[in-house]
């Protein structure tokens, strides 16, 4: 564990602030949920992601969509790929999103390429017609749904999308 040189004082309620400095090194942003955990005489916190959780059943779309229907799929959090499909070249497993998906799912919008583009994702360039719908549960968006193939999408294929999305934040939200 990296060592800091900050130290901070731990308030009358318990709490401790995380300087700015750490929070941006990160990606901790405001009101974003921490994991706290113990070990030995440490207290660790690890940024939370609800998606993570869901992994079984999103790794399982992502089995089952493409064999239904002609694009790969991708399935984020709000910080990383959680899941892909097997059509997809790259093993994109814990791949950093970039930050135009991060404004994606700040200002909760969807994105549809016009013509054949490339995808950034950290080392990673994937090429092709994109759709992107954010998965929006009833407190939070969490990440988002991207669809990939080599040519543009219709209408319900972009309704699709949108049904997947609210599919994954309803299992999460009753859950």
């Amino acid at each position: 564990m990296k060592s800091t040189g900050v130290i901070r004082r731990i308030d009358e309620l318990g709490r401790i602030v995380i300087p700015k400095e750490i929070r941006r090194h990160l990606g901790i942003r405001d009101g974003e949920n921490l994991e706290i955990f113990t070990e030995d005489d440490q207290i660790i916190l690890k940024k939370y992601s609800r998606m993570l959780e869901y992994q079984d059943f999103s790794n399982k779309l992502c089995e089952i969509i493409p064999t239904i229907m002609d694009y790969a799929l991708i399935i984020t959090d709000r910080d990383k790929v959680v899941s892909f499909s097997d059509n997809i070249q790259f093993d994109l497993k814990n791949v950093s999103l970039n930050s135009k998906m991060l404004m994606y799912i700040q200002n909760r919008e969807n994105y549809e390429s016009n013509s054949y583009e490339k995808l950034e994702l950290k080392d990673y360039e994937i090429e092709g017609y994109f759709y992107i719908q954010p998965i929006i549960s009833s407190i939070d968006c969490l990440g988002l749904i991207i669809l990939m193939k080599d040519h543009s999408f219709s209408k319900e294929e972009k309704q699709f999308a949108k049904f997947v999305a609210l599919m994954i934040a309803n299992k999460i939200d009753i859950s």
